[in-house]
């Protein structure tokens, strides 16, 4: 199990803040690289970066609402912990739409569309540039994924439920681990799950991308991938979480999640149809 604080010197710092860190900072680092134009993504990443925060600590707390309702001076303190990935999902894309409109990153430059031989191919060329931004964040989900399921490993949260002994399990999908109170138990290894997940979600983004499928749906099936998968890891969750309808919210955002792929895909078929029967 990794340790809660990681010495780096004179500095102390809790594991799961600093190998979240290095993902967010490692997945800018292969977008940007992947961008065409590096400065103007640097603006909507950094959009991404303050709305995601905002966001997966809004939905954090939405969720444990019973707790913070009790304790309202906490729900701005980040320093507790607590943070959801659906709101980082939502505030994430929502704060980069907000930066692309305010600077109108995705607008295609006029000197470009002059050279376009038709208008068909000038609108085709703005709808490729309207998704570029979100095709060169497709890795930053399982990378980002997988070194928050390591955090959680070190910090204690998303663990599993408790088992009556570690011999009556699969050695891999069991473990003494703690809670976020400190008390250990054997459990489901919920970390382990999330982090398998995670790798098995990159090699297939990373295989998607050397074959050059879905370029512009791509982002979309990674997030309903993991979205599933992480509604399975669900019934193995010990953390608390509101229930309803026999499942915890949370599963039932990743349920929601889960199927957005098929429907943004056809929604870009209908504008991509659209553009060519305007042009």
């Amino acid at each position: 199990m990794p340790p809660l604080y990681l010495t780096i010197g004179s500095w102390t710092v809790q594991t799961f803040t600093l190998v979240l860190a290095l993902g967010i900072t490692l997945s800018a680092a292969i977008g940007l690289r992947r961008s065409q134009q590096p400065g103007r993504t640097a603006d909507l990443y950094l959009g991404a970066l303050i709305g995601g925060v905002i966001g997966a600590r809004l939905f954090h707390v939405l969720l444990n609402w019973d707790y913070f309702a009790e304790n309202t001076h906490e729900i701005s303190d980040l320093r507790l912990g607590g943070l959801d990935w659906h709101g980082a999902v939502l505030g994430g894309l929502l704060g980069l739409w907000i930066v692309a409109k305010i600077s109108s990153k995705f607008r295609v430059p006029s000197s470009m569309l002059r050279t376009q031989s038709s208008s068909q191919t000038a609108q085709t060329s703005k709808l490729s540039t309207q998704y570029s931004v979100l095709s060169t964040l497709t890795l930053a989900l399982p990378i980002i994924g997988l070194t928050g399921w390591y955090g959680c490993m070190a910090a204690g949260c998303g663990y599993g439920r408790e088992v009556d002994s570690l011999a009556n399990y699969p050695a891999w999908s069991v473990t003494e681990s703690h809670d976020v109170f400190g008390i250990v138990a054997p459990r489901f290894n919920t970390p382990l799950f999330g982090m398998v997940l995670c790798g098995v979600v990159l090699l297939i983004v990373l295989f998607l991308s050397w074959r050059g499928w879905i370029p512009k749906s791509r982002f979309w099936f990674a997030l309903a991938l993991l979205s599933l998968g992480m509604f399975m890891i669900g019934f193995f969750r010990g953390d608390h979480a509101a229930v309803l309808l026999g499942l915890r919210l949370d599963q039932w955002l990743d349920f929601v999640f889960s199927f957005q792929f098929p429907v943004i895909s056809y929604w870009m078929y209908r504008q991509h149809r659209m553009a060519i029967n305007d042009g």
